[in-house]
């Protein structure tokens, strides 16, 4: 035997540079967890326990459960139970489209009807015993899809449904483990004391080697580099032609710590499994362990796949969503992070987060982060501020400001530690990486680096009321937003960071909006925009001039927007959505991070191990470039149900696809359910019924729509569908024809109106004779009474307090009822409150409903008003046409408001249950009456809090402030112009 250099140093050489590699590889893979969506107990139709998954090719999904199949269907969970209520223990969603289940003595196929409804069909009558008769039910505990067909298992015997058509039974091999395996169209089952068998319609045909697998518990078993891959419970195995042998890695301690009971193949190759004790464990490709945690309390019993990319998991405690591989992953409370998280950073190969106190956490491998709190003393309060650099960590907390230097264990103080001194943002220069922007809440500081350490240059107080943006567009010029209105502009030596000048642009001096609201200010690429309320302006040559932002699809808050520029493109976004525009792209994307909200966004930024993250409130969400999303199926709006409704009939199912035109019968009405095939949760839809009503809705989340009674006529149903994130559906056309009563056919109606036609000729030559008669005594009758009717109807006008239509006060009994409250009030120092209330779109109300609709529609509205009077000073009143007003002596700002919507949503509910859906604007003005003062100002000031109301969007309630008092009584308005003419149009509410 031959002998030559030791080989120690070679193998410790080797592993050292293994181990080296793992420490790299844990760098820079280390992520948070996936963001999930968990359905318990208590959002699921059904009881514990749950039992299996499958996901069909339109996107709904089937889970068993002890009362029968769960359906997941366009966002809505609904139970179908099995016959004699079976449970569920197994289901399967066949490649050809067909659902089948499994469970306590039964053993079918879940079939979809036109009409979206599910029908159960029997299958066990496909097989029969040996002696040729029907089967005892029996329970069936697996179902796997073959190149064969689908194999039902019932722990005995092996039920074939062939895809030819037919049934056969086998049994199952003596020996033989409960749990079969499919890979490459292939049935494979262990068989104790022979190994691993391929099981074919001969039987079972051993493996060679798998007898080394005798003993272990297999949870997985696929094909796998021109051979199969084996998943045990002391790690993986390789088996091909020339035997079975160990395959060593992360899975040998990970199955060893958690025992896998389920597994699947995800779509980028790796692998999943679900423990015992509820862990889930991901594998890459090349059986590297890549995650380890636990989605839910309990064991993991299945798991399913869905067409959107999402990953359910199911188990004791309900069903969970998430995504592996998931771009986006989050940091919260499992990792160690509580209370509200403020900023973070990278820092010495480190995740540093700002909370209370400061939290650090390095990579692990597979594992969960576990963030740590640093044991500075002085770091117990809140951090608000990090930024890593080469030059140190600069830390910004409630005392002040400090930095941990390069190599150091402990910080220095630049800045405190004292009460008041602390530090709320760090702004890096965008001129010069050595300068830095610390902003306090009374004070800013200037931070420059000297011989490679930061230094505090320079510090002034602020005169910004409150900061809301800033943006730096010189070396030594910063613009700043203030809360209180207006902006200012800083000016330094970018060198010394003393101050030159600081100076406040008001209306006097800049064409900025300043109504009282404060402005916002974000730079968006080269631009810096001044926002006010709705009002957008850009800088331009030292001013603001008007503009528009870029477009951000959905945005809804542009008051909040903050904005970054990063090597991976430039993102935007406020507390609740987020957009990215790739390098190279010209449009903001918005982005949907999760399947599940997580709002609360604040502060984002890329960090210099190359993740962007971004603080959400409680937790920190991290988005990893090199992990993209799946590419999902594409999304088509649909109907999920279409009930017909006749009166006195019970509803009816329509088809819910028709290649021809649906004909309903007259009378009809329609109630429908959207949908859409994603298991997205933020969608939304708008509608448009053409030949009915031609616009399109609001675009909303509301699934249900109904119609009560649609006219005799052609129409053309028109849905759209979205997921807020950007992802939009194709729409669906649904064409219907409601037929007319016999009477309102055209032959019909003309025979009537011949009929008519004669009958008033006929009356009105009979009536002739003695008309002519009688004519000139009644003239003369006429004459004399014409003068006393006159001033009796003059009298009864000024005497009648009662709205004819609807039965509450008119106009004259609230010049009354005002005046008497103002005057009331004023003597005992309470407040008077007037609300004003108009019904939303009125106009087009009776445009397609008819004035006597439009009648009943306004008995609603004065009915939900009258509701809300209580004692005998308060008064509803018909101020004319579609407007109310309520009179509410002695109530004060939050009542008025609280009651003002009380008859907002009576209003509605009214509404709506005469099938008749609508809304109202209100508006609210109340104030102590003052001696000498005018009354009629208070209706004018509800009547502008109701414009406000009509303008925001309608269907709310708006309160007037004292600058709608101060605006009222600068125009000098007189109590005539309010209780005698209508009010002045530039006043009233819109439609």
């Amino acid at each position: 035997m031959k002998t030559g250099r030791p080989r120690w140093p070679r193998v410790l050489a080797a592993c050292g540079l293994w181990l080296l590699l793992q420490a790299a590889q844990a760098a820079a893979a280390m992520h948070g967890l996936p963001l999930m969506r968990h359905f318990g107990v208590g959002d699921l139709p059904a009881a514990p326990f749950y039992s299996d998954i499958a996901v069909d090719a339109q996107g709904t999904l089937y889970a068993g459960s002890s009362e029968g199949v769960m359906v997941f269907h366009s966002g809505l969970w609904e139970l179908f139970e099995l016959p004699h209520r079976a449970a569920a223990y197994t289901v399967l969603a066949a490649s050809d489209g067909r659902v089948y289940v499994g469970g306590s003595g039964t053993l079918g196929e879940l079939r979809r009807e036109p009409d979206g409804g599910l029908r159960f069909i029997d299958l066990l009558p496909e097989f029969t015993g040996d002696d040729g008769k029907p089967l005892s039910p029996v329970d069936f505990y697996g179902l796997l899809e073959t190149a064969r067909g689908v194999v039902a298992n019932d722990g005995r015997m092996l039920y074939l449904l062939r895809r030819d058509g037919g049934g056969t039974r086998q049994p199952l091999p003596a020996g033989a483990a409960q749990l079969l395996f499919v890979a490459g169209g292939e049935l494979y089952v262990r068989i104790a004391g022979t190994g691993v068998c391929r099981l074919d319609a001969t039987g079972p045909v051993p493996l060679p080697g798998t007898s080394a697998l005798d003993g272990l518990r297999l949870s997985g078993l696929w094909e796998w580099e021109d051979g199969l891959l084996y998943a045990a419970n002391d790690g993986f195995h390789f088996g091909d032609a020339g035997g079975v042998h160990k395959l060593p890695g992360d899975a040998d301690a990970a199955f060893a710590a958690h025992v896998p009971y389920s597994s699947i193949r995800l779509p980028d190759g790796g692998f999943a499994f679900g423990s015992y004790d509820g862990t889930l464990m991901r594998f890459s490709p090349e059986l590297r362990l890549l995650d380890s945690f636990v989605p839910a309390r309990g064991n993991l019993d299945g798991f399913g796949l869905d067409r959107d990319g999402g990953l359910w998991t199911v188990g004791e405690s309900g069903l969970t969503r998430l995504r592996l591989p998931s771009p986006w992953t989050v940091y919260d409370q499992r990792h160690g992070l509580f209370n509200q998280l403020h900023d973070s950073a990278w820092y010495d190969g480190s995740l540093w987060v700002g909370a209370l106190g400061l939290w650090r956490a390095g990579p692990v491998t597979g594992g969960v982060p576990r963030f740590l709190p640093q044991p500075w003393a002085d770091t117990k309060l809140e951090v608000f501020a990090l930024q890593g650099t080469a030059a140190g960590l600069l830390v910004g907390d409630r005392l002040g400001l400090m930095v941990l230097d390069p190599g150091t264990k402990s910080p220095r103080r630049l800045v405190g530690p004292r009460m008041g001194s602390g530090t709320l943002r760090l702004l890096p220069s965008a001129f010069d990486p050595e300068r830095m922007l610390a902003l306090g809440g009374s004070e800013v500081r200037w931070l420059a680096q000297r011989d490679g350490r930061w230094q505090l240059a320079a510090r002034w107080p602020i005169r910004v009321g409150a900061i809301s943006g800033i943006a730096q567009v010189a070396p030594g010029e910063f613009w700043v937003g203030d809360e209180r209105g207006g902006v200012h502009r800083w000016r330094l030596d970018p060198r010394t960071g003393q101050l030159r000048d600081q100076q406040h642009f008001d209306v006097g001096q800049a064409p900025l909006a300043d109504n009282g609201q404060g402005t916002h200010l974000v730079r968006i690429d080269e631009a810096v925009y001044a926002i006010t309320g709705d009002d957008v302006r850009k800088l331009a040559g030292g001013h603001f001039v008007p503009a528009s932002l870029p477009v951000l699809p959905g945005l809804r808050r542009p008051w909040e927007l903050e904005a970054a520029t990063t090597a991976l493109g430039s993102f935007v976004w406020t507390t609740r959505q987020l957009w990215w525009r790739r390098q190279g792209e010209s449009v903001f994307h918005l982005q949907q991070v999760s399947s599940s909200r997580v709002p609360g966004f604040a502060g984002l930024g890329l960090q210099d191990d190359g993740r962007l993250r971004l603080v959400a409130w409680d937790s920190l969400l991290q988005f990893d470039p090199d992990i993209g999303n799946p590419s999902p199926a594409p999304l088509q709006a649909r109907l999920d149900q279409i009930r017909l409704r006749q009166p006195d009939r019970d509803d009816a199912l329509l088809p819910l696809q028709s290649a021809q035109v649906q004909v309903l019968p007259p009378g009809s009405g329609l109630a429908l359910r959207f949908g859409l095939g994603t298991m997205e949760p933020e969608v939304e839809f708008r509608y448009r019924m053409q030949g009915y009503n031609e616009a399109w809705s609001p675009w909303g989340a509301n699934r249900e729509l109904g119609y009560r009674l649609l006219p005799p006529g052609d129409y053309r149903f028109e849905l759209q569908a979205r997921i807020r994130g950007g992802r939009q559906a194709e729409p669906l056309l649904y064409r219907l024809r409601v037929e007319p009563f016999w009477y309102e056919r055209g032959v019909v109606q003309a025979l009537f109106w011949v009929a008519g036609l004669l009958l008033v000729v006929l009356a009105v030559h009979l009536r002739n004779r003695g008309v002519n008669a009688r004519t000139r005594e009644l003239e003369r009758r006429i004459a004399e009474r014409t003068g006393e009717l006159e001033a009796a109807n003059r009298r009864l006008t000024e005497l009648a307090v009662v709205d004819g239509l609807t039965g509450i006060a008119n106009r004259h009994a609230m010049e009354r009822a005002l005046q008497r409250g103002w005057q009331r009030c004023g003597e005992r120092g309470e407040p008077l409150a007037v609300v004003m209330a108009d019904v939303d779109h009125f106009k087009d109300f009776n445009d397609n409903h008819g004035h006597q609709a439009g009648d009943m529609q306004l008995r609603r509205v004065a009915a939900a008003l009258a509701d809300e009077v209580s004692g005998v000073d308060e008064l509803a009143v018909r101020y004319g046409g579609e407007e109310f007003v309520l009179i509410l002596p002695g109530v004060g700002r939050e009542d008025a408001l609280q009651r003002a919507e009380q008859v907002r949503q009576r209003a509605a509910r009214a509404m709506a249950e005469a099938g008749m859906p609508g809304s109202i604007s209100l508006g609210v003005a109340v104030r102590i009456p003052a001696a000498g003062g005018d009354p009629a100002q208070l209706v004018h000031c509800a009547d502008l809090a109701l414009y406000r109301a009509k303008h925001a969007g309608r269907n709310r309630v708006e309160c007037a402030g004292e600058a709608d008092f101060a605006s009222v009584a600068q125009a000098g308005v007189i109590a005539a112009e309010t209780v005698a003419p209508p009010p002045d149009p530039t006043l009233s509410s819109a439609p």
